[in-house]
């Protein structure tokens, strides 16, 4: 890129619902840094979309490695021609495409790109990825591709104690802090060893600093010992991307939904079957049956090498264990997550298919009185600190919708600030159906307001004159954006989509458009629920 490496993420790191499968590159705060193939090859995939990885490339390489550069401003001048033409053959924004091999060579340090934001980006950076072109999988860019200056080993925070026992979600983990004695070891606070349970599982919180940022990345490599026996060893190397919600599981879902904290666990649930655990002795579960004190050292370990030690002793303790009180020991139904589950109350019934689950369940159902301007009871669906794997199919029954709105009828999720968000739904005879990934707060609300459409640029029509981008902001209250269609003169215009600012923009193209006569630019905008808003503005250029 011409520019010094500064990461402000790393691979593997962890991210809400999936592992970090490439390196984030520093950009100085500034889209619109030239990016420059890492090796030579040919493009072989390019797909624009409004969230995701935005504007993003794939070379091909005859090593049989494959390079991603995603959340871009621009390409280069002769792929930008390309996608432009494909944009306005389909008549729309987002694609993905895959031009023929000898369409776009590129040689090692060509200009393909500018950096950007688009996309789910947070901020101007060039996600930069390698992967196996065969099977795609995304492999650490910082072992296979480049180096980056590394000098400071992980920084560890927390320890934290699971009893696993039958009814281990009713009993409230111990969490403690860790600090670095003179020693350079990691240690608690407290003199006396640490209890454990029969049956534990250990978790810790730390994270990875490189060279030139102040951003927690994820740390390489993770091994637990017990008295100087391996009990768990992971790597991030190579991960495939029908493993990368495994991430819910290896970190401790609930910490990280209530507190945003990140804890990893040494421990494997049954059914997660992600390949980053290198070995584990019995799932990485401590089973102790002795009174005696062992010893309890935790290693981690950065790609250049750098490494932290935590060591704490730790003895038979299964007092120390409490209830916690956010679980109740009652429960509706007992969920094994090798089987399918089923479960129905009145007005509600859900079916989770086998595997959805990374442990087997202790379920639990509440409803609840119709909220304000809903149609259905609250239902509270478990709780949405229990992540899932799959999608589930939820199915409810509302109440007295006149038939005339049926088809704006969404089921939505109420989140813990009292937000509803819409999930969708069709009807299946009297049940309204969806399919979610997430236990929750759920009922039944009716999208009947068009979304909205604001020029952001602009006050009168008379300005469009003189503008070569045109800015709308669009939103929707509930269901959300479905579809949008701009037209000038009655023709399809490109208009590019930034979701995450909802903003819409077409710049002017004299090569497409009759000079000196009066336009007329029209946009229309479609939520999921099949409200519709058109707008449209009179102007001569």
């Amino acid at each position: 890129m011409g520019i010094p490496i500064f990461l402000s993420g790393n691979f593997g790191e962890p991210r809400a619902n999936h592992f970090h499968s490439g390196i984030d590159i520093k950009t100085g705060g500034v889209p619109g840094v030239p990016v420059r193939s890492v090796a030579p090859g040919y493009v072989s995939r390019i797909k624009v979309e409004p969230g995701g990885y935005g504007q993003a490339l794939y070379l091909n390489h005859p090593n049989g490695y494959t390079s991603v550069y995603a959340h871009l401003q621009s390409f280069n001048k002769n792929i930008a021609e390309f996608v432009k033409h494909e944009q306005y053959r389909r008549e729309s924004f987002s694609v993905d495409l895959f031009p023929e091999s000898s369409r776009f060579p590129v040689e090692a340090g060509q200009v393909i790109a500018s950096s950007g934001n688009s996309g789910s980006s947070q901020g101007p950076h060039l996600h930069f990825e390698i992967r196996d072109t065969h099977s795609e999988n995304p492999i650490n860019p910082l072992i296979q591709a480049l180096r980056v200056l590394d000098h400071t080993a992980p920084v560890m925070e927390r320890i934290v104690i699971y009893s696993l026992g039958r009814h281990k979600e009713w009993i409230k983990p111990l969490d403690l802090n860790l600090t670095k004695g003179s020693s350079g070891v990691y240690t608690t606070r407290n003199s006396q060893p640490l209890p454990l349970d029969h049956r534990s599982g250990i978790g810790i919180q730390l994270y990875e600093l490189i060279d030139g940022s102040a951003n927690r990345c994820g740390v390489y490599q993770l091994q637990g010992y017990l008295d100087d026996e391996l009990f768990f060893e992971s790597l991030m190397d190579e991960f495939s991307f029908a493993e990368t919600r495994y991430m819910n599981s290896y970190m401790d879902y609930r910490i990280y939904q209530i507190e945003g904290r990140y804890v990893l666990k040494l421990f494997v649930e049954p059914n997660n079957r992600s390949s980053i655990y290198h070995f584990t002795k019995n799932n990485g579960i401590l089973v102790v049956r002795d009174s005696s004190v062992h010893e309890l050292k935790i290693v981690a370990l950065d790609v250049a090498g750098n490494q932290s030690v935590a060591r704490c002793q730790v003895r038979l303790n299964p007092s120390d264990f409490k209830k916690d009180p956010d679980y109740l020991p009652t429960y509706n139904a007992f969920f094994s997550f090798a089987e399918s589950n089923h479960f129905s109350a009145d007005g509600l019934e859900i079916d989770l298919p086998r595997g959805a689950l990374y442990d087997d369940l202790y379920f639990k159902y509440l409803i609840e009185p119709t909220p304000d301007g809903c149609y259905s009871p609250l239902h509270r669906v478990h709780k949405n600190t229990t992540p899932l794997h799959q999608f589930f199919t939820l199915r409810i029954r509302p109440e007295k919708i006149p038939e005339p709105l049926k088809s704006k009828a969404q089921i939505v999720e109420l989140d813990s600030d009292g937000r509803f968000s819409a999930v969708g739904g069709r009807w299946e005879g009297e049940m309204l159906t969806v399919r979610v990934r997430s236990f929750g707060d759920y009922t039944v609300m009716l999208d009947t307001i068009p979304p909205l459409i604001r020029a952001a640029n602009f006050s009168l029509e008379e300005d469009l004159q003189n503008l070569e981008t045109i800015r709308f902001i669009i939103s929707d209250d509930l269901s959300g954006i479905h579809r949008y269609r701009g037209e000038l003169d009655g023709k399809w215009i490109l208009m590019e989509y930034d979701q995450k600012n909802r903003l819409l923009k077409y710049t002017w193209d004299a090569t497409r458009v009759d000079p000196r006569k009066t336009h007329r630019l029209t946009i229309q905008v479609d939520d999921q629920a099949g409200n519709s808003l058109s707008t449209s503005y009179q102007f001569y250029r």
